[in-house]
């Protein structure tokens, strides 16, 4: 027989949702005792490693109103507490210190699992203070219902980076590489320091695998040798791009060329065309460009410049954009950008067409993935001004700030949140903005189920635009099914308003489901959306085909 429900009895501490989580047995398996001995038997050891060292776990197996139940029945007993925390071979740093590290203290309940965090951090503090061949070991001694935590610490000497050294690499130039590295001969040792180095060579998206290994130095006993060893992946590439939306019918077709070691110095150079045609013979089509130099003149300062092609034809009116945009960013702190970005732009064919701004962008990025976060959060302030003493022909300042949050749920689930908002503002010459400059909202990457450009007080060039926007998304993303498809769930909202017609009542809505096909360079999704709001008659949503996820 199999069981039909898992019941536990006496539980005080823990909740059912942490403890089923611990044993075997689940509705659906066999009603085995040999399976239930074994899970009252890990019980208890979860218990006492929490601080219940005297628990009892039974088990019990019956049928109830035609049900099989398995119940555990706990009794857990008096949970033990700190007495006391001690240390043994510490020099580097006081008793006091050590015990701020940890997440525990005398007279908090004991936990075996914090113990065992505790040293780890230990660890960590000493071998980012210096001390590269630190070793940490601890121990406990229970007395009734308090328990005396002792750590015994043998720090090691404590070391200075003698040489940094670079194995593997082929094509990229060692110079490039140690450049990334950042850490320089004669500095303390940091394994901090190191791990950071390690993310930033990997960031140069040249190479496969980074690995680094910290050896004694034979000619001194107080420093040591660091080496990374690279493996070279593909340094350049061609992508192409097909895709369909409906309705209106249009075609979507872009080809990318990426080259990540240009000159073998770790330079970035990209370049995208894109053409997308309507039934109507209608049609837009762009050409883009971005080249990025790393460490400009040494610094961590990174340049990059994008030039940038845009036409598009609508009935008999036609839109042409020149443009370049130039700027630096530089990580001030770990997962902390600034940036400070100089957009000169030319739209053709009206008559108040250049713009010429100076943007602050601020990124705060936290997520583990790029392309498929399963937690973190990711964060874009920024603030532009166009005009005034940087003369063009429009003057206008724009706010806008982008916050996306992302959680792992129970079974592999994903929560994905974004939120957006923003507003552009004339001042100067400028009586308004123009629709060019302005927000729109509608299509694949912000509110599914409605036309590009489908929201907005201002009607220009085959779409509407205004200079307040609002959207938020939420998606519930699954698990990749045997590893390569996955299943998502989004709900969507936005509104463009103008400067003083915001409404709370004005918000559109969608709402769909699509696939998502995992690949190495990220999801490609399927998505259907439909408007829950003002559908028109015979509105069976859109579908929208793409590379990675909305947001």
């Amino acid at each position: 027989m199999k069981v039909d429900i898992v019941r536990f009895a006496g539980n005080k501490s823990f909740s059912r949702r942490v403890l089923v989580n611990i044993v075997q047995v689940k509705p659906g398996a066999l009603a085995m005792e040999a399976l239930l001995d074994e899970d009252a038997r890990t019980l208890e050891e979860f218990y006492r490693n929490e601080g219940f060292f005297d628990v009892q776990v039974q088990k019990g197996l019956g049928v109830v109103t035609q049900k099989v139940v398995a119940t555990f029945y706990i009794q857990e007993g008096v949970r033990a507490k700190v007495a006391d925390v001690g240390f043994e071979g510490n020099r580097a740093f006081t008793a006091e210190r050590l015990k701020r590290v940890l997440k525990f203290g005398a007279r908090t309940p004991f936990s075996l699992p914090s113990v065992k965090a505790g040293t780890q951090s230990l660890r960590n503090l000493y071998l980012n203070a210096g001390y590269p061949f630190v070793t940490v070991e601890d121990s406990f001694e229970r007395r009734d219902t308090l328990v005396l935590v002792r750590y015994r610490v043998e720090e090691g000497p404590r070391c200075y980076i003698r040489d940094v050294r670079v194995r593997g690499n082929k094509s990229v130039r060692t110079a490039t590489i140690l450049q990334s590295v950042e850490i320089k001969k004669g500095e303390m040792f940091s394994r901090r320091r190191l791990e950071e180095a390690q993310r930033r060579v990997y960031a140069m998206k040249v190479f496969s695998r980074v690995l680094f290994y910290v050896t004694p130095d034979s000619l001194a006993s107080d420093s040591v040798v660091v080496r990374f060893d690279v493996v070279e992946g593909t340094q350049q590439g061609i992508a192409l791009g097909v895709g369909l939306e409906t309705p209106p019918s249009r075609a979507l077709f872009s080809v990318e060329w990426e080259h990540n070691n240009v000159m073998n110095r770790g330079q970035w150079l990209i370049a995208e065309v894109m053409f997308s045609p309507d039934l109507s013979k209608n049609y837009r089509s762009s050409f883009d460009l971005t080249w990025r130099v790393p460490y400009l003149f040494w610094t961590r300062v990174d340049f990059q410049s994008h030039p940038f092609f845009y036409y598009e034809r609508f009935d008999s009116a036609r839109q042409r954009e020149y443009g370049i945009e130039n700027g630096l960013q530089k990580d001030i702190a770990p997962q902390l950008r600034l940036g400070l970005f100089n957009r000169l732009r030319l739209v053709a064919d009206t008559s108040r067409g250049i713009t010429n701004s100076l943007a602050l962008s601020l990124i705060y990025d936290s997520r583990d993935n790029f392309f498929d976060p399963q937690r973190g959060v990711y964060f874009q302030p920024g603030l532009e001004v166009a005009g005034g003493i940087l003369l063009g022909e429009n003057d206008f300042v724009r706010g806008v700030a982008d916050i996306r949050v992302y959680q792992s749920l129970r079974r592999g689930f994903v929560f994905a949140a974004r939120g957006l908002g923003g507003r552009v503002i004339p001042y100067g010459r400028s009586a308004s903005v123009p629709y060019y400059e302005e927000f729109s909202l509608g299509g694949k990457n912000n509110l599914r189920g409605y036309p590009d450009r489908a929201l907005g007080p201002d009607t220009a060039r085959g779409g509407r635009y205004g200079p307040v926007i609002l959207n938020a998304s939420v998606e519930v993303r699954s698990p990749y099914i045997l590893r390569w498809v996955g299943v998502i769930g989004f709900i969507d909202w936005g509104q463009i308003a103008g400067q003083r017609d915001l409404k709370l009542r004005g918000f559109e809505v969608g709402a769909g489901f699509g696939l998502r096909l995992r690949t190495p360079v990220g999801p490609i999704r399927l998505d259907w959306g439909k408007r829950l709001k003002g559908a028109p008659a015979g509105d069976w949503g859109r579908i929208y085909f793409g590379v990675l996820h909305a947001f």
